[in-house]
């Protein structure tokens, strides 16, 4: 069997969702989970290991209300800029 090297899921979530009025996209709900929880759970679930998000907007509530245990949490500071 060939081993392959492990692959680190990505999950950029620090938009502040000025499109959607300024509401994150990572606190929206979509049946009943957020959308931060079912990406991080999709690249989990591929096989990902390990599992960075990136925050920014609501960076704090994010960290409160998802459930993202076993992730490496990363805060963008610059996220207001677009960078």
């Amino acid at each position: 069997m060939t081993e392959t090297a492990p692959v680190a899921g990505l999950l950029l979530a620090a938009g502040g969702g000025r499109r959607l009025g300024g509401r994150p996209k990572a606190l929206l709900r979509w049946r009943g989970r957020l959308f931060v929880d079912r990406a991080a759970d999709a690249l989990r679930a591929a096989g990902c290991d390990p599992v960075v998000v990136v925050l920014g907007a609501a960076a704090e509530t994010v960290r409160e209300r998802a459930e993202l245990t076993g992730c490496h949490l990363v805060e963008n500071r610059g996220w207001a800029s677009g960078m």
